[in-house]
């Protein structure tokens, strides 16, 4: 056993992973959630086509998962979910995916499950007629008890609702100007805008996006934005943050959250975000930019990128990188108890952390074939229940003991 698995085997020793569960197929019945009155605008998504994906070779059943099946209407590349229970669950996509950064391919959208059953697409951001590309980029929700659910993507528009009503969506500000970064191909480039949200009381949110910027919602405002990128010294290479690509933020608590964006690593105290160094950096595998991160507690958080992982507990170091997943695309975590964490990947695998060990990958979604670029994303609000979706719409669902 590697040093770090046995370390961290010993802090967090705990539960296993639940029992099987009986499997579900085939078209799930008439959504039962009323449509999210968010605008009167007729929905212009063209992306995904006008009807439904398949899953013409589903993977094998596995134990504690659901056989993969596609439900979900169509209305937009799905990018993000976010679950408070087995019957409530929202996702959202649309607008312009990871393969349609440069076009303006549809209206942002939401769809909710109530435990068996997905509703019609709802329309949060509409696409607009003509004119410049307004469309949301890549998505990403996090809900929280009351329900409070919030919307950030890579364009800066951000959504507040309960799952059932939303507000307009508004743009964030923009913050103080960082220095221009060549790695960056500007907006309108597939992976070059994307964001991250989490809200860990209906009091409280924080994002990040890939451009170094960070925002956090408290008491029904957004704050002042905050640059986190460094301006270059004369003659030196630019440091401007900025991850074609994922990226991740996780507050276990209202004054405590760890966002990733790339190799950098941003800690928020309650009052301020700060950069802090990441000696895990070196060793990460970033092939893959896809980056995640997940916490715990406030002292326990996990970072997945590439084939690998890297953790911290009660300090500031984080581990070597442990592979955990050789086929590699790791892109989303989640850990809703210290002595469980699913981690999936792009192609449709997860593992899982039983307060032990990893599990070796198993396939629990086929590989998504409309939006391979968009990824996987995860959300498991308790040790019994997770979610896993593709950007195809193919979703499987796990229940413990």
């Amino acid at each position: 056993m590697p040093l770090c698995v046995a370390v961290l085997a010993v802090l967090l020793c705990g539960c296993s992973q639940g029992s099987s569960a009986p499997g579900r197929a085939g078209k799930a019945s008439p959504a039962k959630f009323p449509t999210i009155p968010a605008t009167t605008s007729t929905t212009t998504t063209t992306n995904p086509s006008g009807v439904a994906t398949t899953v013409p070779v589903p993977p094998p059943t596995v134990p504690g998962w659901t056989q993969a099946v596609t439900t979900l209407p169509p209305g937009g590349g799905f990018s993000s979910v976010s679950c408070l229970s087995d019957t409530f669950c929202i996702a959202t996509g649309g607008g312009a995916g990871e393969q349609g950064g440069n076009q303006t391919d549809g209206s942002g959208v939401t769809v909710s499950w109530d435990g068996a059953s997905w509703s019609a697409p709802s329309v949060y951001l509409p696409a607009p007629a003509s004119g410049p590309v307004t469309a949301p980029l890549m998505p990403a929700i996090d809900c929280t008890s009351g329900p409070l659910c919030m919307i950030v993507d890579g364009s800066g528009h951000v959504s507040t609702g309960d799952g059932t009503n939303w507000s307009s969506a508004t743009p964030l500000s923009a913050g103080p100007p960082l220095a221009a970064n060549p790695a960056d191909p500007g907006a309108g480039h597939p992976g070059s805008r994307s964001a991250a949200v989490s809200c860990p009381t209906p009091t409280l949110c924080a994002a990040v996006d890939n451009t170094g910027h960070a925002y956090i919602y408290r008491n029904r405002s957004w704050l002042a934005t905050q640059s986190l990128g460094r301006p270059a010294a004369a003659g030196s290479p630019v440091s401007s943050l900025f991850q074609a690509g994922r990226v991740g933020v996780s507050c276990p608590t209202a004054d405590t959250c760890v966002a990733v964006v790339g190799t950098s690593v941003l800690d928020w105290n309650g009052s301020s975000w700060s950069l802090e160094p990441a000696p895990w950096a070196p060793a990460l595998d970033t092939t893959s930019s896809a980056t995640a991160v997940a916490c715990a507690t406030p002292t326990l958080c996990a970072i997945v990128s590439g084939t690998g992982l890297s953790y911290r507990n009660g300090g500031s170091a984080w581990s070597p990188v442990e592979t955990i997943d050789p086929h590699g695309g790791l892109d989303a975590i989640s850990c809703p108890t210290t002595s469980m964490c699913v981690a999936a990947d792009s192609g449709g695998s997860v593992t899982t952390w039983d307060g032990k060990t990893w599990s070796a990958p198993q396939q629990v979604l086929p590989q998504a074939s409309e939006y391979p670029g968009t990824g996987t994303s995860i959300s498991c609000p308790s040790a019994d229940f997770c979610m896993v979706l593709n950007a195809d719409g193919d979703f499987a669902t796990y229940t413990g003991d």
